[in-house]
């Protein structure tokens, strides 16, 4: 929320009284018997903001600085922003920091959000995701790998098309071995996608807070990745668990609504589904008929 100058529209620093840039005093008296907002604490001055924490109408004399934004004087003295433990990894150390922060989020949620900055760097939420990628897939990567490699050695030499059998076992397993190397980068790079796309949709149901608070909130939904330390677990259950994760922290670091919240974590998963669905049977379709079918 960016407040503005009641006569020239101009956005102004908060806690200034005058406009610099037309210099009108921005402590202007509503008209008598008028409908516009008057400040909460000042109701002889006329509303220039809504507080994004307590929804009361603030005057420019009211307003602050405060770290997720523009915010009554209030609440900022009231309810300072406390901080994750991935917030403090100088202090605790990076996985510390981050075990600490999966622990909260998968058994207590509500606690562990509650009175927290919302926002933070895209690069601080980027590096929790790199993690949670790193320990939903690398343990199951690993075990798959082993798998085929034990099953590629079972498996009789014999000639097929030409392949020579040892060389067909050794990239089966060295391309097993690049994909738990690389899924963990190309989650993460499809995590910075899919909160693009999410924050798209939070925008069409009226957030105002930046794409960072978006990123900090779909990052922390992807907590329940760190159950990956158990082989195959992640990689089919952590998705569903995180989704639903996703509306409740969207809700509660952007202070919307649960129909916005639900939206904004679901509707842009559904939506890609549909379209990669549609597109696959498509092509099913374009191929049975091309055998005559269909």
């Amino acid at each position: 929320m960016t407040p503005s100058c009641p006569s020239c529209q101009a956005p102004f620093t908060p806690g200034a009284e005058t406009c610099a840039r037309c210099g009108v005093s921005l402590l202007v008296a509503p008209a008598p018997g008028g409908a516009e907002p008057v400040c909460a604490v000042h109701p002889e001055w006329r509303s220039v903001a809504t507080c994004p924490r307590c929804g009361a109408f603030a005057c420019a004399r009211c307003l602050r600085q405060g770290p997720e934004g523009t915010v009554c004087a209030t609440c900022l003295e009231r309810e300072p922003l406390g901080q994750l433990p991935w917030d403090q990894r100088a202090e605790l150390g990076t996985l510390k920091a981050f075990w600490r922060t999966c622990y909260g989020m998968l058994m207590r949620p509500t606690e562990t959000l509650r009175g927290v900055n919302p926002d933070a760097p895209v690069s601080s939420s980027m590096g929790f995701v790199m993690l949670s990628a790193i320990a939903g897939f690398l343990t199951t990567g690993l075990v798959y790998t082993a798998i085929i490699g034990v099953i590629m050695g079972l498996v009789p030499e014999t000639e097929t098309n030409g392949a020579d059998p040892k060389d067909v076992k050794l990239w089966m397993t060295i391309g097993m071995a690049a994909w738990t190397v690389l899924m963990p980068i190309f989650s993460t790079g499809m995590t910075l996608v899919n909160a693009g796309l999410d924050h798209l949709v939070l925008r069409m149901g009226g957030v105002e807070h930046r794409f960072s608070v978006t990123m900090r909130a779909h990052a922390l939904s992807q907590a329940p990745y760190i159950v990956g330390v158990i082989p195959f677990v992640a990689v089919y259950a952590a998705p569903f668990w995180a989704v639903g994760l996703r509306a409740f922290t969207y809700r509660t670091l952007h202070r919307t609504s649960w129909g916005t919240a639900i939206a904004g974590a679901f509707l842009a998963p559904v939506l890609s589904c549909c379209l990669c669905g549609g597109v696959y049977g498509a092509i099913v379709f374009a191929a049975l008929k091309s055998t005559g079918q269909v």
